[in-house]
């Protein structure tokens, strides 16, 4: 049996993910497609502006045979932790044989390269490293320069690209895991964060667009088994939850943020320093990020203060069963038989990290209009049409 596992956010899914989904299902031959999905906050520290349980079904929808959900203390996280998350849940379901990832380089040597570089630093990458830091550069950007100096081949956009970094992450872990799954990189067919229109537009561009009405446009981008359910789904607006979150920074100071793992040499402080100057959350990102501590990291420190994030394992120790086609139940009970935890009533769970998925998913909730108790009504998805690979071959 073949498993291809592909790691991503959908919010929402576009052409652009149906593209690399056939890709990685054409290119490993996989009996079946796993999706581990980032759930209600994104890498970058937003709100997704779909829900968990609507981008599960258009990931269904649109050819996935299992969803699961990533603990939000990893899909809210910088890129190598968000990596641990994705890659060490595909690793412990003990069946995937495949990992796909979309990245500006379908080139896996110098993608090998890079993580090799990153997981052994020799002397000169770790004294480039150093000048960047001495600097006053970000840790992610001093990193991007000492790749720079050690492959110069690459070049400085793609080194910075977020997908490529990504991508390095996934093959980091893989290494560490002393895993046996196969990497297949997928050139993107847009920029991460472009926000230019059209059929191949990014997630981003998607977004702007449905948050201003330009619902064509944005329908031009998507695949119509996402639109079917992009039609009818609730959505979180970026400032939805802004006043809860200045209301708790004013209120508890400096102890709310300290927990958070990306607090550290003094950023607590300077977001302190700019809170009462600022009127929303997005103010108060522009007026704390500097060159050390860039907006990304800023925003996640914010969210996992309003999150209360406190219980960070190191490793996964579940995932959320979203969703899966009945066709998928040979491949549940092959994963069943490993011992991984799928999580189908988060509700009814005692683990602490599942209660901290609970709560970030009653936040969205919330902040999309509806109550916090939305959150537990959400039943496992079952498709029982065949999957698109089975339609082809029949």
């Amino acid at each position: 049996m073949k498993v291809c596992g592909i790691i991503a956010e959908y919010d929402p899914f576009h052409r652009g993910h149906l593209h690399h989904l056939e890709q990685a299902r054409a290119r490993s031959g996989a009996d079946y497609m796993v999706c581990v999905l980032g759930c209600a906050f994104s890498q970058r520290g937003e709100a997704m502006l779909f829900s968990t349980h609507d981008r599960a079904r258009m990931a269904l929808q649109n050819g996935f045979d299992l969803v699961l959900g990533m603990p939000v203390s990893f899909s809210c996280a910088q890129a190598n932790r968000f990596a641990a998350g994705g890659v060490g849940i595909l690793h412990r379901l003990g069946v995937v044989s495949h990992l796909s990832f979309g990245s500006e380089s379908d080139d896996l040597g110098l993608l090998r390269q890079a993580a090799r570089l990153l997981n052994h630093p020799d002397a000169a990458f770790a004294r480039a490293l150093k000048a960047g830091l001495d600097t006053g550069l970000s840790f992610a950007a001093a990193q991007g320069q000492a790749l720079q100096e050690a492959l110069p081949e690459a070049g400085p956009a793609l080194l910075a690209s977020p997908n490529f970094i990504l991508g390095v992450s996934y093959l980091r872990e893989l290494e560490r895991l002393g895993s046996r799954m196969t990497p297949l990189p997928v050139l993107r067919s847009a920029p991460y964060h472009s926000l230019a229109g059209g059929p191949l537009a990014s997630a981003s561009a998607v977004r702007a667009q449905w948050l201003q009405g330009e619902w064509e446009q944005a329908a031009a981008a998507c695949p119509p088994a996402s639109l079917a359910v992009m039609r009818g789904a609730a959505t979180h607006r970026p400032e939805a939850l802004d006043k809860a979150l200045l209301y708790l920074l004013l209120s508890q100071g400096e102890g709310v943020l300290c927990p958070s793992s990306e607090i550290s040499e003094g950023l607590e402080r300077r977001i302190l320093k700019a809170l009462p100057r600022a009127s929303s959350r997005a103010a108060l990102l522009d007026l704390a990020k500097t060159r050390r501590y860039p907006r990304a990291r800023i925003s996640r420190a914010l969210t996992h203060s309003l999150l209360g994030l406190a219980h960070t394992p190191r490793q996964p120790q579940h995932a959320r069963l979203l969703g899966f086609r009945a066709s998928a139940r040979p491949l549940l009970a092959a994963i069943g038989s490993g011992g991984f935890t799928l999580v189908d009533r988060p509700a009814r769970a005692s683990r602490a990290e599942v209660a901290q998925d609970l709560r970030a998913e009653e936040l969205w909730q919330l902040g999309s209009g509806r109550s916090p108790a939305a959150a537990w009504r959400q039943q496992v998805i079952v498709l029982d049409e065949p999957s698109k690979k089975r339609e082809e071959t029949t």
